[in-house]
């Protein structure tokens, strides 16, 4: 009977808060909207401001990523860290704005074009 009560004891641990058997990894989060200005000089800094959810207790260390910038594409990763996999969460609804600015190097040119988690969000004049 007492290994009966291990075995069950040892199948429940990863559905406890605690996640004992859940390892750190990364997550996409879900962009709700991403704010650019419509217009910027080829050089000036530029502003993302990138709306997501954040509703999970598990996620942490929100981030917005820089994948790859070139004169016409600026592609970014809205991201977190999933540090508790598997932990029990109370079911919550949040959103968080991420910034990230560009600093205008190199030169942009007309137009360019904002893309994060694979989704392009728009293209600013360059002027």
């Amino acid at each position: 009977m007492t290994r009966f009560w291990a075995a069950a004891l040892f199948l429940a641990l990863p559905l406890s808060a605690c996640g004992v058997l859940g390892a750190s990894r990364t997550v996409e989060l879900d962009v709700v909207n991403v704010s650019l200005p419509a217009a910027v000089s080829p050089a000036a800094p530029l502003q993302v401001d990138v709306r997501a959810s954040i509703g999970s207790c598990e996620d942490t260390n929100h981030r917005l990523t820089l994948v790859s910038r070139t004169t016409q594409v600026l592609t970014l990763k809205a991201e977190a860290t999933k540090t508790r996999p598997g932990a029990v969460c109370p079911a919550v609804y949040a959103e968080t704005t991420l910034s990230y600015s560009d600093p205008g190097t190199p030169a942009r040119t007309d137009p360019f074009e904002v893309i994060v988690n694979g989704k392009s969000w728009g293209k600013v004049r360059v002027q």
